[in-house]
């Protein structure tokens, strides 16, 4: 797929408010199903087009380990109707801000675990000092029972506290390439 559905292009211009009741219908999305792709991403917050982040690449990927891990992909920042095209090269796509997939449950103490799947950065191996620690977003459905379009959203965990959430969307976007040597990357402990 080479262009965004017009789902994605409605919901990516969509207001706050909107995404609230959105992300409050959705359901979380099966972790398998998302094993062995490539979304493309939008972040919602204007101000991530000032950091260079407004768009993304987000995989998904089995650890080896019985774990789901994944990381992003910086990409041209072309506007949301141009190609996700990958940094530095689609032969050799950075890969950075790992983390790991936890599925829904309803009987987490977190109550967003209840309806979402959680993607923990802190659990993700990257670096003591790696800013990405302390994301943790939190995944649901747009459309019941697909798990091609998902809205997420994105907290910072400081002093484990969430802090400031902002929504970004989702959409498949095809396999991922390097599934294998993403899978035989080594784990870092944190430091």
């Amino acid at each position: 797929m080479t262009t965004v559905s017009a789902r994605y292009l409605d919901i990516a211009q969509r207001a706050k408010p909107d995404l609230d009741a959105i992300f409050a219908a959705g359901g979380p999305p099966d972790v398998d199903a998302l094993v062995g792709f490539e979304f493309r991403g939008w972040n919602q917050p204007r101000a991530t087009a000032l950091l260079g982040i407004r768009k993304f690449i987000k995989a998904f990927y089995s650890g080896g380990d019985g774990r789901t891990s994944g990381c992003n992909t910086p990409v041209a920042q072309n506007g949301l109707d141009s190609e996700w095209l990958p940094k530095p090269s689609a032969e050799h796509p950075k890969r950075y801000a790992f983390f790991q997939v936890d599925p829904a449950d309803p009987e987490a103490a977190d109550e967003s675990r209840h309806r979402a799947v959680l993607l923990d950065y802190g659990r993700g191996g990257n670096r003591s000092y790696d800013v990405a620690r302390i994301l943790r977003d939190y995944l649901v459905r747009v459309d019941p029972g697909s798990d091609d379009l998902l809205l997420g959203k994105a907290y910072f965990v400081v002093g484990g506290r969430r802090l400031a959430s902002s929504y970004f969307l989702i959409e498949r976007y095809g396999p991922l390439p390097d599934a294998d040597a993403l899978a035989a990357r080594k784990w870092r402990m944190p430091l």
